[in-house]
């Protein structure tokens, strides 16, 4: 996902947040006493209720068999080799994922840059191990071999410092206890701020850890502005104690299972004001259900075909959510890769009756065969029925062409060509962006009639010198359906850069050769 998609997403929710306070207080007279009383609940810990909370008991697994074992140890002697950012190992960002899901990443804050990511294929299977992993995981979060990421902090401003950043669900009085054994602290103190700091073992084992478990364990962590918090259990034995005396058991599989289960039945509990708190049980909910699903799918797959099937799917607003106790689109993506019969036969169900584009496109991430053309009909007559203005190029709109070529290639391009059928300036710029991700072997047939088209691309603006921020000039259609062509045909070659009329010659040599079919 690029930066500035990322930065929509991530403010997107902060907005609704933002907003819902407004609304819910907005019928109150300001005064002191009232301001006062509204900060202080703002600024109460989120709290968590327990709802039908199951209990699943496992067989006894057999113990880890020497080969399992040795292969474990070398995965984990190999993290040293890690070079590259990661989540929950970036100087640059902050997030959340579960990377045998590659779609199971949520961005936090992050500078607007590119972040480099690469997640090492022995992290990834470690996670998969799940439980089998986890006691040697947690044995070597004290490893103090060095890995080949190097954290630096070398701006004048910000800083980086050892932190201890240990979260966990409100409703888990073991974990609650263990937590508040040390306090949690963001920072240290400036004066022992730090400006290099070589990633160990024992750091990445931690991120992995929380992966495993469903926590944001975040070695390295962006905060906003220019802040680095490093989590380092081969630095602070404190906080590698706290970790161990969570996750630490006799039997791993079913400690991981009763802890997943604790949070899957979290409903958070609303204060009144914002939903910031109550996020806390949703997210709990989402983490638990996709782990669940993944190292549990025999003992748990009704139990998360059942709560699928209990969500509201109509288009709605927050309202919807809260009554739900979960935010039902992002409940659905993240059990929507699972090949469960029963999870599929819902996801099918879901397809059918939503009115939310979102969860429509989520629902039908893995449908295939049969389904498949279901699930492309109703892509097609949700496109279909979309406004002719949105309110800009990243709407349903782009999400849904996305979805649709991304999927069923050659297919979808009839709904292409009907969504750009005397389409509005939004829906050309969504084009643009659209065949910028998919399909761009189409983008000279659909985009290039709109080389013509010198109307502003909203209120989009670029660079006249590149590298200054001023002076700008606003973004034409006919400028952003030239950069796509050119970054899907090398021979057409466009550079945004300079005035109107720089770009302009530049264009009319993209249609010359177009015409000429010298591409």
């Amino acid at each position: 996902m690029k930066p500035d998609k990322m930065v929509r997403k991530v403010g997107w929710r902060q907005l609704c947040i933002f907003v819902a306070s407004i609304v819910l207080t907005a019928d109150s007279t300001p005064n002191p006493a009232t301001d006062t009383n509204v900060i202080a609940v703002l600024r109460r810990p989120p709290r968590v209720e327990l709802r039908n909370v199951q209990a699943i008991k496992l067989q006894i697994q057999p113990p880890v068999s020497k080969d399992e074992k040795e292969r474990i140890l070398k995965l984990i002697r190999n993290l040293a080799n890690i070079a590259s950012p990661d989540f929950g190992l970036s100087p640059t960002m902050s997030g959340n994922a579960f990377a045998p899901v590659p779609t199971a990443r949520q961005v936090g804050a992050m500078m607007l840059t590119d972040h480099q990511l690469s997640t090492s294929d022995d992290l990834v299977e470690l996670v998969s191990l799940g439980p089998k992993a986890l006691p040697f995981l947690l044995k070597a979060l004290d490893d103090g071999t060095p890995t080949k990421l190097i954290i630096k902090h070398d701006q004048e401003y910000g800083g980086m410092w050892f932190a201890n950043e240990l979260g966990g669900n409100p409703g888990n009085e073991v974990e609650q206890k263990v937590l508040a054994t040390v306090p949690r602290q963001e920072f240290g103190s400036p004066r022992d701020a730090i400006s290099s700091y070589t990633l160990k073992i024992g750091d990445v084992c931690f991120v992995i850890v929380g992966q495993i478990v469903g926590r944001s364990y975040q070695a390295v962590r962006y905060q906003p502005t220019a802040c680095i918090a490093i989590n380092s259990p081969t630095h602070d034995a404190k906080l590698a104690g706290q970790v161990r005396a969570i996750w630490s058991s006799p039997e791993p599989a079913q400690h991981l299972l009763d802890s997943l289960l604790l949070d899957f039945a979290s409903i958070g509990v609303f204060n009144g004001i914002g939903l910031d708190g109550w996020s806390v049980g949703s997210d709990l909910q989402i983490g638990a259900a996709m782990r669940l699903i993944y190292y549990f799918p025999r003992q748990t797959t009704n139990l998360i075909a059942s709560r699928l099937r209990g969500l509201d799917v109509r288009k709605g607003d927050m309202a919807r959510e809260v009554a739900d106790g979960v935010r039902p689109n992002e409940f659905i993506k993240a059990v929507s890769w699972s090949k469960e019969p029963a999870i599929q036969a819902e996801l099918h169900r879901i397809c059918d009756v939503t009115t939310d584009p979102e969860i429509l496109r989520f629902a039908g991430m893995a449908m295939a065969g049969p389904n498949a053309n279901d699930f492309r009909k109703r892509l097609e007559e949700t496109i279909s029925d979309l406004p002719q203005v949105e309110p800009g190029p990243y709407g349903d709109g782009y999400n849904l062409l996305v979805s649709l070529g991304r999927q069923f290639g050659t297919e979808a391009r009839p709904a292409f060509e009907h969504y750009l059928q005397n389409a509005s300036t939004q829906r050309r710029h969504s084009m643009c962006k659209v065949l910028a991700e998919v399909r761009g072997d189409w983008s000279v047939d659909l985009l290039g009639p709109l080389l013509e088209d010198s109307r502003p691309a909203d209120r989009w603006n670029y660079s006249v010198i590149p590298g200054q921020n001023e002076p700008r000039l606003p973004i034409r259609i006919c400028d952003e359906a030239a950069e796509t062509i050119a970054q899907n045909f090398p021979k057409l070659n466009f550079k945004m850069a300079g005035q109107h009329s720089d770009l302009d010659r530049q264009i009319q040599k993209m249609r010359d050769q177009i015409t000429q079919h010298a591409y």
